[in-house]
């Protein structure tokens, strides 16, 4: 995918306009990568997106084809071809009959939205969809040098998990979830990142979790060589070390 002219210009989500608890997926839509007002997204268009800013079409094709899938809080009783990851539901298709999802369905229950959110309150303490002030501004803390290194990415993640035990007592986080917030991570740090031992600079945080846009103005692009499992799955495993929170 090439961006051309002002096609893919930053614009900020309208009042109609859906989002998700992610801001990568929500900063893909601010600059049309994917639709604008987060509806009706193909498996197509997400999957491009994503390899744009730096996944490999292995990484890609995994993820797209989980949440494409349709949800089922009980797999197990429930028809062929569902899952828990899944987000859509029984046959939502656009127009011409192609699988779709929208944008809110990525914070849909029991699915991949999950608490111990970087930037987001659990469900029972409040928005999980929407970026929370105060959890920004401590994230936007946590840097070391200005920069974000797996390190400190694993070990925010412990940190968060702790605050969350303390005052949520609902909360549900099993290792499921602590491998889906680690892959988060990894897939910041893989994106983001400049190279091995740089980490992801503070700007470019501040730039998608902050603003929900790509951190061209920062000196970003798009990787030129995409971060494919052999690349995702030791960054994983890194930060998953650091933030172990069982």
């Amino acid at each position: 995918m090439a961006l051309q002219g002002n096609e893919h210009d930053h614009h900020p989500a309208g009042p109609d306009d859906l989002r998700s608890p992610c801001p990568v997926l929500n900063t893909l839509a601010n600059h049309g990568l994917i639709a604008r007002n987060g509806r009706d997204i193909t498996a197509t268009q997400l999957k491009s997106a994503i390899q744009y800013i730096g996944l490999g079409f292995d990484v890609a094709t995994a993820l797209v084809s989980r949440v494409f899938e349709v949800h089922a809080d009980d797999p197990s009783h429930a028809p062929p071809g569902t899952s828990r990851a899944g987000l859509r539901d029984p046959n939502q298709v656009n127009k011409d009959g192609i699988p779709v999802l929208n944008l809110d369905q990525v914070g849909r229950p029991h699915a991949l939205e999950h608490d111990v959110s970087i930037t987001r309150q659990d469900r029972e303490l409040g928005d999980c969809i929407h970026l929370d002030p105060d959890l920004y501004k401590q994230f936007i803390q946590a840097s070391q040098d200005g920069r974000y290194r797996s390190s400190v990415l694993g070990s925010y993640r412990k940190t968060r998990y702790e605050e969350q035990k303390r005052i949520n007592p609902h909360l549900q986080f099993g290792k499921f979830e602590h491998y889906v917030g680690c892959a988060e991570m990894a897939a910041l740090r893989c994106v983001f990142g400049q190279g091995v031992s740089r980490g992801v600079p503070g700007e470019y945080v501040r730039a998608v979790f902050g603003d929900e846009r790509l951190p061209y103005n920062e000196g970003w692009k798009p990787r030129r060589l995409k971060a494919f499992f052999p690349e995702m799955i030791p960054v994983l495993l890194l930060i998953s070390h650091y933030a172990w929170p069982f």
